[in-house]
């Protein structure tokens, strides 16, 4: 028997039976209630062929299931760091999962192809979420709709119509939400995932494609207590990002999004996952944004030429561009020109780091230090004496 695939769309597309019992229910009484069900498919439909828009990972909830069924009680799921890294983007009559674009079908088509996708032994083991299950699933996401029918969802195979997704798709407002719908029986008791919830990046805070030649100057972080490893302070010297710690200056690319195509920032993890990061402080990160990062993990975004957000950890730190120019005593002429230096000396890598502790400064060489869109930014391959 097919093994159930729970991913994040498409979940709220079940229940035959169940959906015709919700819709003769709300025929024969015309309430709110039924109003807001059958408002709920045309909403999302609008959605999809409207503007161009990214949805991040909210959250997800699950629920216990025995050989019993499923229960009823849902509790909010840990999320992992990969987490970060789904999206789903809407738009042009287009609904695509990162890099994934998808049909739509209905829900005939797609209930008779998930039966297709199960051996004929294991047809009894299939079931599919009631209206009442999936209800519960929005409720603790926290959709303010219910669903009266599964043909109130949006359904969805891959472009080849060789696979249809195990889970459907809802969104409504700033939200869009993916329920599981199909479960096998189990002989054991273990956590079923039941949905997800995406937030809209389009109501986040939007930052401005600045000039990179606007950037040059010191940052500065009010109210920063200044330690060893963070000096409150970032320093930008045409088109790279530095900063001090310990014994060492740390160089990062600034990168202007719109030189890299959709499908190259859609297939990065690194982006994808700061995308998520920058949605979740109040700002959005597109192919339009001017941005770095560096070997902590920050994401450093800049909203216009005078304000820059430090975005990590749980935590977004404002910084003003207070000069235009950088010190000699905050970052020595000497140490640009290493930099610069050993990029020429050693083609195909950069230089990411610099020890000033010894007699003679240690470079430490990176392949990337493009944080944005390379896993391997940043990793230091091998360290090189300037005097070699």
């Amino acid at each position: 028997m097919r093994k159930t695939i729970i991913l994040t769309l498409a979940s709220l597309l079940l229940l035959t039976g169940c959906g015709v019992q919700a819709k003769k229910t709300t025929q024969s009484t015309k309430s709110t209630k039924e109003a807001t069900i059958t408002n709920v498919k045309p909403t999302t439909e609008k959605i999809i062929q409207g503007a161009t828009q990214t949805w991040t990972f909210g959250k997800r909830v699950g629920s216990q299931q025995t050989t019993k069924g499923v229960s009823e009680q849902l509790t909010i799921s840990p999320t992992t760091r990969s987490d970060a890294q789904i999206n789903w983007t809407t738009g042009q009559g287009q609904i695509s999962g990162n890099t994934v674009v998808y049909n739509q079908v209905s829900f005939k088509t797609w209930s008779r192809k998930t039966r297709q996708s199960v051996t004929k032994e294991g047809q009894d083991d299939l079931h599919f979420m009631s209206v009442t299950q999936i209800n519960q699933t929005l409720k603790k996401l926290g959709a303010n709709f219910k669903i009266g029918s599964l043909n109130d969802l949006i359904y969805l195979e891959t472009k080849t119509k060789t696979m249809v997704l195990p889970e459907a798709v809802i969104a409504k407002d700033d939200h869009l939400y993916t329920i599981n719908i199909e479960y096998i029986t189990t002989d054991h008791t273990q956590t079923l995932e039941r949905g997800e919830v995406f937030n809209s990046t389009a109501t986040q805070q939007k930052t401005t494609q600045v000039p990179l030649t606007q950037l040059n100057g010191t940052w500065t972080a009010a109210g920063t207590t200044a330690s060893a490893n963070d000096s409150g302070k970032v320093l930008v010297k045409d088109g790279y990002l530095y900063q001090q710690r310990y014994d060492s200056y740390e160089r990062s690319a600034i990168q202007s999004l719109a030189s890299e195509s959709a499908a190259t920032l859609r297939k990065s993890a690194m982006f994808t996952d700061q995308q998520s990061s920058a949605a979740k402080a109040g700002y959005q990160l597109t192919g339009k944004s001017v941005a770095s990062g560096d070997s902590i993990g920050y994401l450093y975004l800049f909203v216009n030429n005078q304000k820059l957000v430090r975005i990590g950890e749980g935590l977004a730190t404002d910084y003003q561009k207070t000069s235009d120019q950088v010190s000699e005593k905050e970052l020595p002429q000497q140490s640009i020109t290493i930099f610069k230096q050993m990029d020429d000396k050693y083609p195909g890598e950069v230089a990411s780091t610099i020890t000033t502790k010894a007699d003679a400064p240690i470079v430490g060489m990176s392949a990337s230090i493009n944080y944005l869109t390379d896993v391997t930014a940043g990793q230091i391959t091998e360290n090189k004496s300037v005097t070699n």
